[in-house]
């Protein structure tokens, strides 16, 4: 069988990443599997892109052309809205492969059109990695019980502080005339499986949960002394990491609630100092009623990821609303405790006072206590980063996520 994964991208962002992590984990267990990509960070020679001398200038072409809308609407998240209007590869491309399988990934920024979508006649799986599918055009949106995405984008469910074009009904309107046949969806976490389920737009197609997975051969524990050494951390004092790939002002990552814990946790524990991942310096100034904070910028290695998170005795994800975010996992595979909110697939990231803690939805005393908890016992943190470490060679291990592709990908080829 041979599989043709697409995506935006191998590297950059968490879906890239997890995309090329997959296609690692495939050839890995004997798929023959391509990967095509519109930016290619690897050296891979198995993971293509676009050739030939304007290639550079028609991606730009296409990421402006798709800002478009959102900038004439005036959406209040243009940031995180794509219209789907410009393809980098075509649907007769896709068709005409030698592929016994597509598996498509994250397609925006001008990668692979709703109309494309929709003429590829091969067979099809689409692992989401947002909820850009099924609404409007939005690849985070409110998930609530009024959601607009859950009922057919009408005038009369329109947003009432908005008056002008209403762009993500276009959008939602071109998906439902274009995508008449159910495809074969897979979502990282359950909470993004139910989602697809309850919309107006994907009720009716099948979805399975297959985790990202993680190379737990690369991200594995090491001795803590050694991880805090080779980032020139403190070598006597309670570390909590915090990753971050996008702005700090993402309201999604929630870094003003870990802000507001940070307040908390310091009046109690000054002694706890913060470790920063994907930024060099503060927004703003860094007042003395938080702990000390080490920034050691965005790590493109993996082995620099793997020490961070060995230096850490707690790793925090105060995400707002998150999928399965990455670094919950590759913290856990590093034998690292997680603290996070209960929100999104973070339950399917944290098994609860087993593997870390999770507090109750944006109460930022209670994540304060949680990280405090995690790192007032020691005991208590060996036992959870023994039990995260083999949650993670159960779960997200490369061979066990790579055979759970395997099956469905021959179940929906017929091969």
């Amino acid at each position: 069988m041979k599989s043709l994964l697409l995506s935006h991208s191998d590297g950059g962002g968490g879906a890239g990443r997890a995309a090329y992590r997959l296609q690692q984990a495939l050839v890995a267990a004997g798929v023959d599997s391509r990967m095509h990509v519109d930016f290619k960070d690897s050296e891979d020679p198995l993971v293509t892109r676009n050739q030939g001398p304007f290639t550079d200038l028609a991606r730009r072409l296409r990421i402006t052309i798709e800002e478009v809308p959102a900038v004439l609407a005036k959406h209040p998240q243009p940031q995180l809205f794509a219209p789907g209007m410009m393809s980098a590869i075509s649907a007769r491309r896709i068709n005409a492969s030698d592929a016994d399988i597509i598996n498509a990934h994250w397609t925006n920024f001008g990668y692979l059109s709703i109309g494309q979508i929709a003429r590829i006649t091969k067979p099809f799986v689409w692992s989401l990695h947002d909820m850009w599918a099924f609404t409007g055009g939005q690849n985070y949106a409110p998930d609530g019980p009024d959601a607009r995405w859950r009922d057919p984008y009408e005038a009369s469910n329109r947003p009432a502080d908005t008056s002008r074009w209403d762009v993500d009904r276009w959008v939602w309107n071109r998906k439902r005339r274009g995508w008449t046949k159910p495809r074969q969806l897979v979502t990282p976490s359950k909470w993004l499986a139910d989602l697809a389920s309850q919309s107006e737009l994907m009720s009716t197609w099948p979805v399975s949960v297959i985790p990202n997975p993680i190379d737990t051969n690369v991200f594995k524990p090491y001795p803590q002394a050694e991880a805090r050494a080779f980032h020139n951390l403190p070598p006597d004092v309670p570390l909590i990491l915090f990753a971050l790939t996008t702005d700090l002002d993402d309201p999604r990552k929630g870094w003003d609630l870990l802000k507001g814990a940070l307040g908390k946790l310091h009046l109690q524990r000054p002694d706890i100092e913060l470790v920063v991942l994907g930024h060099r310096s503060p927004p703003g100034p860094w007042g003395a009623d938080l702990p000390r904070a080490h920034w050691l910028g965005r790590l493109n290695l993996d082995h620099e990821l793997v020490m961070a998170y060995n230096s850490a005795d707690v790793t925090v994800v105060p995400s707002r609303q998150d999928n399965l975010p990455q670094t919950g996992t590759e913290a856990q595979a590093c034998g690292c405790p997680v603290a996070a909110f209960r929100v999104g697939g973070l339950p399917d990231v944290v098994d609860d006072a087993e593997t870390g803690l999770l507090a109750d939805a944006f109460d930022t005393t209670a994540l304060a206590n949680a990280i405090i908890t995690l790192v007032s016992s020691d005991e208590r943190r060996v036992r959870m980063a023994h039990a995260a470490r083999a949650r993670a060679e159960r779960l997200w291990s490369q061979h066990v996520v790579a055979e759970q592709y395997r099956e469905l990908f021959a179940a929906v080829s017929g091969r």
